[in-house]
């Protein structure tokens, strides 16, 4: 087996992990010469044969490797950095192939890495520069055309300079028509990592008397662009009002002394349809607020927490339970069954929180019964649909009828919530007697009971079945339009699709 190795930039401390034990386990080592760090190779064991291919042509390296594998042993081709950048590798793959050697790649760490670290510079910086072209004069070796440092240099992006310190006069040249002005930052790492390292920094400009001044012809990089000297702005990643797949953008500090409650939607009611940034908000919260029911559904995924409950009717003083808890410094999180700002508590949060001024309010989203019962159903609300509660606590029932009329006047797919109560007990035959004022008896329609708890269920009837149903406060009921089909099963109102 041969081993590409990276050495890494100079420093011995610097290759990888996998590359000293390779160098340690190694019969031959082939080095990059005066590139390679020699007190890497003290590592090497006192039978390992070690070769300096700069002394070496390719067909000599290669003969010697082939030699080594006849024989058993295990080789590294010991390389500068990492193998991939001017390491001449495909070359000596290719014939390793033709011989049908097998090989494989272990790499290093780049000496662009080690300049980086040697300037404490970030190549990558917001609003300045996200791209980092890695190039090299044409010299001895020619590039590409289109490659050239001119044509790079109109990016404006952060450059590295391989191999071009000693034509560093025409580099300049390049740069500068290619757009950089004689004052863009630049820098010139000698022997970056190594104890011999040295920093110099310049501009595009002065690049060529800086190199001249400190004799510096070879070994060494050139670094240009913006990043080496700029303002920037602060990236997002860390941001406290930047989500991530770990931290919710939500996690904000307290600002001028304000505090913050959160209004949540936990779904209807299991972990798995919450989504991802509610749980995260409830987990760090340290005080829970809700309606008992919705509460104690929480309680088992959420044990240790402080429960702020009361019962329905008492919205208000759920609220400013919450509110006065938030203003101790405290995180609350105020929960409410499907999405906050659904028949839940996101207006009347907003309302009661003008007289916590101190007390700032986020709402965040969750899925509503709708959505989820429709799910359940298969695909009811494909197309314009209304959402009326039949609760009558808050609004009359004049009202209520209206709405079931206008609704089913303008052939709405219609989903009811709230359908029936101990109270209430024949209010859907109500709404079911308005709506056949206006939609056929066979309407398709559905509901869903207990939607993502224990003894979820799902039905289709028509609509003179349903006006029979027994149903609760647990019950999300679904009304179709004149589309509205039994497809296998599944409650299914068409959207029109052309060719379908």
């Amino acid at each position: 087996m041969i081993w590409f190795v990276g050495a890494g930039p100079g420093a011995e401390d610097l290759i990888t992990v996998r590359g000293q034990r390779l160098l340690m386990e190694a019969d031959l080592v082939i080095y990059a010469g005066s590139l390679v760090n020699p007190e890497l190779l003290k590592c090497c064991k006192d039978t390992c044969e070690i070769r300096n291919s700069a002394f070496m042509t390719l067909e000599q390296v290669i003969d010697a490797m082939v030699q080594a594998e006849e024989d058993g042993k295990k080789v590294v081709r010991l390389h500068t950095g990492d193998p991939s950048l001017y390491g001449a590798i495909r070359e000596q793959m290719d014939l390793l192939d033709e011989k049908r050697i097998t090989y494989q790649v272990c790499p290093g760490v780049s000496s662009f890495s080690g300049a980086a670290a040697a300037l404490q510079a970030e190549y990558t910086l917001p609003d300045v520069s996200q791209s980092v072209v890695i190039t090299r004069m044409a010299g001895r070796t020619p590039v590409p055309e289109k490659e050239s440092v001119r044509s790079f240099a109109e990016h404006g992006a952060t450059m590295v300079l391989f191999l071009s310190t000693g034509l560093i006069g025409k580099l300049t040249e390049e740069l500068l028509a290619g757009g950089y002005t004689e004052d863009t930052p630049a820098a010139i790492v000698y022997k970056a990592t190594w104890p011999e390292e040295k920093v110099f920094r310049c501009t595009v400009g002065t690049l060529k008397q800086t190199a001249d001044k400190n004799q510096i012809t070879r070994t060494a990089l050139i670094v240009v662009g913006n990043v080496l000297d700029c303002e920037y702005r602060r990236s997002d990643l860390y941001h406290p009002e930047f989500s991530t797949g770990y931290r919710s953008a939500h996690a904000k500090k307290e600002v001028s002394g304000h505090k913050r409650i959160y209004v949540i939607g936990m779904g209807p009611g299991n972990r798995n349809s919450m989504t991802y940034e509610a749980a995260e908000v409830i987990e760090r919260c340290q005080v829970i607020a809700g309606y008992t029911v919705y509460a104690d559904l929480l309680k088992k995924e959420y044990p240790g927490k402080e429960y702020l409950t009361t019962p329905m009717r008492q919205e208000t003083q759920r609220c400013q339970l919450a509110f006065e808890e938030a203003a101790k410094g405290k995180e609350v999180a105020m929960v409410c069954s499907g999405d906050a700002g659904v028949y839940g508590m996101a207006g009347l949060m907003y309302q009661i929180g003008q007289e916590y001024p101190n007390v700032e309010i986020e709402v965040v989203p969750g899925v509503t019964a709708a959505l989820s019962g429709g799910a359940v159903l298969g695909a009811p609300l494909m197309h314009d649909f209304a959402v009326i509660s039949l609760s009558d606590l808050l609004t009359p029932w004049e009202k209520i009828e209206k709405r079931l009329l206008m609704a089913a006047k303008a052939d709405l797919v219609i989903c009811l919530y709230n359908p029936s109560s101990r109270k209430r007990a024949d209010y859907l035959q109500k709404a079911c007697d308005l709506m056949m004022q206006q939609k056929a008896p066979e309407t398709v329609c559905g509901i869903v009971r207990n939607i993502g708890r224990d003894g979820e269920s799902a039905e289709i009837m028509s609509l003179a079945e349903l006006r029979n149903k027994k149903v609760d406060m647990f019950t999300t009921v679904y009304i179709g339009n004149q589309e509205t089909i039994e497809l296998n099963g599944k409650m299914v109102t068409p959207r029109g699709y052309r060719n379908v």
